[in-house]
């Protein structure tokens, strides 16, 4: 085999493996698309309940969506009602700062868990981050 056609081939399989690469990386970003929610041009995050607890307003496997401020506690003026009895009145809420989402304790007797960890501060969620206040645990889908 001559120099040119040994040549030819490489970089034919260059070509061969850049498609690939540039297809691959569209997929990824089509399903990062596809997972994201919508409501006609609105795009929304949800928490999605992995334990609901003492709560039976609410059960596993259901979406809150995060659209503007979102509160927690036991009083009829927070967005979400719990009924457990170790939630605040106002616990704990959720909004939207430079586009990414933040969870904030409200100055809760409990607290609130942030991935096992009581929550002192504002902090910028991350997807599959995971929130429990009393018996209620919610994993973030940003």
């Amino acid at each position: 085999m001559d120099f040119e056609a040994l040549l030819s081939r490489i970089f034919t399989l260059i070509f061969i493996a850049i498609i690939y690469y540039i297809i691959f990386k569209a997929l990824i970003l089509m399903g990062k698309d596809m997972k994201k929610r919508t409501t006609g041009e609105e795009e929304y995050s949800v928490l999605v309940v992995v334990d609901s607890g003492e709560n039976r307003n609410l059960r596993k496997g259901a979406e809150i969506p995060l659209r503007g401020e979102v509160t927690f506690g036991r009083k009829n003026d927070n967005t979400v009602v719990l009924s457990d009895p170790y939630v605040s009145s106002h616990h704990m809420r959720f909004f939207r700062n430079e586009g990414r989402y933040v969870v904030e304790d409200m100055g809760s007797t409990n607290g609130t868990l942030l991935n096992g960890e009581k929550l002192k501060m504002k902090t910028y969620l991350k997807d599959g981050d995971v929130i429990s206040i009393g018996g209620l645990s919610l994993k973030t889908s940003l």
